[in-house]
């Protein structure tokens, strides 16, 4: 018995850098962690991090005995630098399912600034912010589908232990990002207002411009269905009414300099935004 103390003893400070380092990794990851190819999808840190605290969960009875020596919070003061737990604290120290609690909070806050940083990574104009609603989404998903999971008697799942707030605070990114995200549509209808272009010229510019934001999104991969009809909706409110404004100022659009730039009626134009990752 004295030995198998002593053992875990000596085990006790290994176990507690185990525990920061989760957070120290996704607070402050490499280049190369973070690096996003550009086709899109989950984000692999997300996908993974999130597959390893379900997996840590099922062994939640042993974990909450080894993570109370290690005192609440203190993953963040682990010698170990950039790491700052912004959720709530246990509200007893002694208490071990309420500091594994925090803990898997504030990894979940951790995750968060993976995912800001990372989407800094994409290079075309408005995949930052799919990058961003994709990957919170997956992460909202992930704990609203296993809230209330320990109810009839059944083991309890990450969302529960996680708990509202930070499930609160994403689901508050998404809708904070869908805005610029929609910005990012209106910049081809910018040359409508230019009063030293010409109409067909305003029009060729402006097909340019759609046409690129279009490949972009062809080459990056939303695979969420519920994620795609957001993105859609924000994208078509955003740039439609403008186009068809505009074309009602062109009386005739079979003149010469127009006819050849004419590509797209409004209907042209939605159906090739609903259509942008079915193609």
């Amino acid at each position: 018995r004295n030995a198998f103390s002593k053992l875990l003893a000596r085990l006790q400070s290994p176990l507690n850098k185990c525990f920061a380092a989760l957070i120290t990794l996704l607070r402050n990851p490499s280049r190369d962690s973070i690096g996003q190819k550009q086709t899109g999808g989950v984000h692999e840190l997300v996908f993974n991090t999130l597959t390893f605290l379900n997996y840590l969960i099922l062994y939640k009875d042993l974990l909450i005995s080894l993570i109370v020596p290690l005192g609440d919070g203190n993953w963040a003061r682990a010698g170990l630098p950039g790491i700052t737990g912004a959720s709530q604290p246990a509200g007893d120290p002694n208490d071990g399912l309420a500091v594994f609690q925090h803990y898997l909070r504030d990894v979940i806050d951790a995750l968060a600034g993976t995912i800001e940083q990372a989407s800094k990574q994409m290079k075309r104009a408005g995949l930052e912010y799919v990058f961003l609603i994709n990957n919170y989404s997956y992460l909202a998903r992930a704990l609203r589908d296993t809230m209330n999971s320990g109810s009839d008697g059944q083991a309890l799942g990450l969302g529960d232990l996680v708990g509202r707030s930070p499930l609160a605070r994403i689901e508050a990114r998404i809708e904070s990002s869908r805005k610029p995200y929609a910005v990012t549509w209106t910049s081809p209808t910018n040359s409508f207002m230019s009063a030293s272009l010409s109409t067909g010229e305003k029009l060729s510019l402006f097909n340019r411009e759609f046409e690129d934001i279009l490949r972009g999104h062809k080459s990056f991969e939303v695979f969420d269905a519920d994620v795609r009809d957001v993105l859609i909706s924000d994208a078509i409110e955003a740039i439609l009414p403008t186009y068809e404004g505009f074309l009602k100022q062109i009386p005739d659009k079979s003149a010469p300099d127009v006819a050849h730039v004419f590509k797209y009626r409004p209907k042209d134009i939605q159906r090739r935004i609903q259509s942008m990752w079915d193609e």
